[in-house]
């Protein structure tokens, strides 16, 4: 236990000399930052008044008032109108639009007949997928509404009454409730996902230096000479700024409304403290043959990165294969923003979580496990 805290307060030491990282300072001013910076930038987590051209071989009375229907959309901004066929492509070109509208010749007499159904298109610069989501979603929902308006009284003229009239043309209609993010605030997604992102990155850099900083001030055999517990304690007091920041900035955005966070965030917390420990104990590993804090830094790559792009932040966990799945929990940032989501979003219990805190705790357990091997290898090896 003595060779614990010796550990733990050598640590806190460097933290403070002013030679090396200055985590306490940097955990803390980073997360703020980063909250701010993107909450100013990003005010929702989808495109409002997505930009769209339409072409318009119809010019009619009907297709006119078709396109300021479309226009009143809260995801929807008709950008320009084109009354000849033109390439699309250049429409879209240098983000000038998300995509084009067509409506065919002939839009207004055929629907005055009612003699076909008249199939408008949609030309989606996919380029990314997620810009095009709600204004795809919008024309789905309402250009079908605007046509079954026609229908109903149409329908209705030869002797049904409307509401039966709708029923025949529209027995079913699917209606969406988004459960957790109905106004597309992207301080519940993105903002904190950047904020745990690039704390993260401050700390795997701090963590892979350890072992390099520990060679370099002659410091590594006596850290080998402690044991595997004392090396490992030596990343708590980092663990303890990383949550402490963590912490700190989803209070300010809670408080001031920008965030909804449903579940008990006491109940949350453990899992923000074992990331921290998972985070500088993977560090160790990675850098276990680094001989400089410069070549652990180096390795940086390995340990944030992928738990960002495979965590649910930048992309669906549902597309990735189930082995990728399971892969991605290697990375420490996976669990994380899985106990958000599920916490913070959804609002579960402790009792729910209960079976992912063991599987996390297990978790560590092996990374504890390795490192104590690794150290007591290395023991052996230089017969200490």
């Amino acid at each position: 236990m003595q060779n614990i805290i010796k550990s733990i307060f050598e640590e806190l030491d460097a933290m403070l000399s002013g030679h090396f990282i200055p985590y306490y300072k940097v955990s803390i001013g980073l997360a703020t930052i980063i909250a701010l910076i993107f909450s100013l930038v990003l005010s929702h987590g989808a495109v409002f008044e997505g930009k769209i051209a339409v072409i318009d071989l119809d010019g009619s009375k009907y297709s006119t008032e078709l396109i300021s229907k479309i226009n009143t959309s809260p995801y929807i901004e008709v950008s320009e109108v084109l009354r000849a066929p033109v390439n699309p492509i250049p429409l879209v070109s240098h983000d000038r639009n998300l995509g084009v509208l067509y409506i065919p010749k002939g839009l207004e007499k055929s629907l005055k007949k009612g003699d076909q159904t008249v199939r408008l298109g949609y030309f989606a610069d996919d380029t990314n997928d997620a810009q095009n989501a709600k204004v795809l979603q919008s024309l789905n929902e309402y250009i079908p509404e605007l046509g079954v308006e026609i229908s109903i009284n149409q329908v209705a003229a030869l002797g049904l009454g409307k509401d039966s009239t709708e029923a025949v043309l529209s027995p079913m209609q699917l209606k969406t409730r988004y459960m957790f993010n109905p106004a597309s605030a992207s301080t519940i997604s993105t903002i904190i996902y950047f904020v745990y992102f690039f704390s993260s990155l401050t700390y795997g850099l701090t963590s892979l230096m350890i072992i390099g900083r520990l060679k370099v001030t002659g410091m590594w055999n006596i850290a080998l000479e402690r044991g595997p517990l004392a090396l490992l304690a030596r990343t708590i007091p980092y663990a303890l700024f990383y949550t402490t920041a963590l912490t700190l900035i989803t209070a300010v955005l809670v408080i001031f409304g920008q965030l909804r966070f449903d579940g008990n965030y006491f109940a949350y917390l453990p899992s923000v403290f074992m990331t921290g420990l998972a985070f500088g104990w993977l560090g160790l590993l990675l850098s276990w043959n680094t001989n400089n804090p410069g070549e652990g830094a180096s390795r940086m790559i390995f340990l944030v990165p992928p738990g960002f792009i495979m965590g649910g932040s930048t992309m669906a966990v549902g597309i990735m294969p189930i082995w990728t799945y399971y892969v991605s929990h290697a990375f420490p940032l996976v669990w994380l923003f899985r106990f958000f989501r599920d916490f913070a979003m959804r609002g579960r219990s402790l009792i729910d979580m209960l079976a992912t805190y063991g599987a996390f705790i297990i978790y560590l357990t092996i990374i504890a496990f390795v490192v104590m091997m690794f150290v007591n290898k290395m023991k052996k090896s230089a017969n200490l």
